[in-house]
């Protein structure tokens, strides 16, 4: 009897197959729909709790690209030869007649719906297209192969290892300048010849960036280099002019009248600014650090031009200075006005009223009279901040004390 019941159902487990397969091509040819009502009416008249092994029921086939089925072939071979991954994209249509493409890969699980079968697809097809070009993508980056990937690499390196500044000016060339042209492209690719007429290009308009961006591009190379990245720097093969600063101007003992006559008829805190500048030949981006110990005869300033290795020093963050005979003038209006302006405002106002020099000139005044009146360059150096480094300043920057510096310092009464 046991035997019989499960023959019975095996029949059973066949006929429900067939109806299956009845129902779905229904559905896909869009056969009347009392058709598909009746098998389902049928259907849900059969509850199983358990199969035979030998008649299980066939998986259905919801492939939508078998040689076996040509009808339901949905992607050309052309196309799946350009982009393997449409193969990826299971197609169906459910029951209610919307057209479904479904992804179930690399962590994805999508569907692309929609009553309009080429709408669907296109969808489907779109991010497939995309998804094409985030691998293209992520590869370069993944095998290094992109010059941004190398510069990127470097720019971390050098952030540690550089002042904020001098870090900002790698970084703002290479996005404005080298990103645009050379950074998607291949690092082994890149030749002198193609970098040679953006040089040429690049120097004509803009000398001094165009020699900052000799010297990032030359540091990215030359990492990608050692890294195995490329086999050869092709910076080592750019010819590049030498950019010739302009390094300023000192002012003539007649300008030197004129200037000094007008900042003192000027009662804001910008003439004051000016003037102490001048007598002190400090940088403008150090004035607002600048104090005076009036009863020891000096003044003392934060150095604002330090290399990071210099700045593990102590000695080398700030300099002291003595007060130099022109500021003993300016005393009662440095003890009582105020005079500490910000670098960038004191620029701007220094050309609107005195547009035939610059802030920096000032600094080149005050060595041209230093030396003039007979102050060794040495100290004159020392006195302006250029003291840290392998140089002769560094070696002799102890050797002259305090008393001796004050004994040369009045000396300079010549403006």
């Amino acid at each position: 009897m046991k035997e019989e019941i499960n023959k019975l159902l095996g029949y059973v487990a066949e006929i429900a197959t067939f109806l299956t397969k009845v129902q779905r091509w229904a559905h896909e040819n869009d056969v009347k729909s009392e058709i598909s009502e009746t098998v389902e009416k049928y259907l849900n008249g059969f509850s199983f709790t358990k199969t035979p092994a030998p008649m299980r029921p066939a998986k259905a086939d919801s492939q939508p690209n078998r040689k076996k089925d040509p009808k339901r072939k949905v992607w050309t071979d052309k196309e799946i030869e350009k982009m393997p991954h449409l193969k990826n994209l299971h197609y169906r249509k459910t029951v209610d007649g919307i057209h479904q493409f479904r992804y179930r890969r690399n962590g994805y699980q999508l569907s692309f719906n929609s009553k309009n079968y080429e709408v669907a697809k296109k969808k489907a097809y779109d991010f497939i297209k995309g998804l094409k070009e985030n691998i293209r993508r992520n590869s370069e980056v993944l095998y290094g192969k992109s010059l941004d990937y190398v510069a990127q690499a470097w720019f971390e390196l050098k952030k540690a290892h550089v002042e904020r500044g001098t870090y900002q000016s790698y970084l703002s060339v290479y996005k404005n300048h080298v990103a645009p042209v050379f950074g998607k492209r291949s690092v082994k690719g890149i030749l002198p010849m193609d970098l040679q007429p953006f040089f040429d290009e690049l120097h004509k308009n803009a000398g001094k960036t165009c020699e900052t961006t000799k010297i990032t591009l030359a540091g990215i190379f030359k990492y990608a280099v050692a890294n195995r990245l490329c086999p050869t720097n092709p910076m080592d093969g750019v010819i590049i002019e030498k950019h010739v600063r302009v390094t300023g101007k000192a002012l003539t003992n007649e300008r030197i009248e004129t200037f000094i006559a007008t900042m003192k008829a000027d009662t804001s805190i910008y003439g004051l600014a000016c003037l102490i500048i001048l007598y002190t030949g400090i940088r403008g981006s150090e004035l607002e650090s600048l104090t005076f110990d009036w009863a020891n005869g000096t003044f003392t300033v934060k150095n604002a031009k330090l290399k990071k290795s210099q700045k593990v020093n102590p000695e080398n963050l700030t300099r002291t200075v003595p007060i130099f005979p022109g500021l003993y003038k300016l005393k009662d209006r440095i003890e009582t006005e105020p005079w500490k302006i910000k670098a960038s405002t004191l620029a701007c106002k220094f050309r609107e009223h005195w547009s035939e020099n610059s802030v920096k000139d000032l600094r080149h005044t005050f060595a041209s009279k230093c030396r003039e009146a007979g102050v060794e360059n040495e100290l004159v150096n020392i006195w302006q901040g250029h003291t840290p480094g392998n140089n002769v300043t560094a070696n002799v920057y102890t050797h002259f004390s305090l008393e001796y510096q004050k004994q040369e310092a009045k000396k300079v009464t010549n403006y």
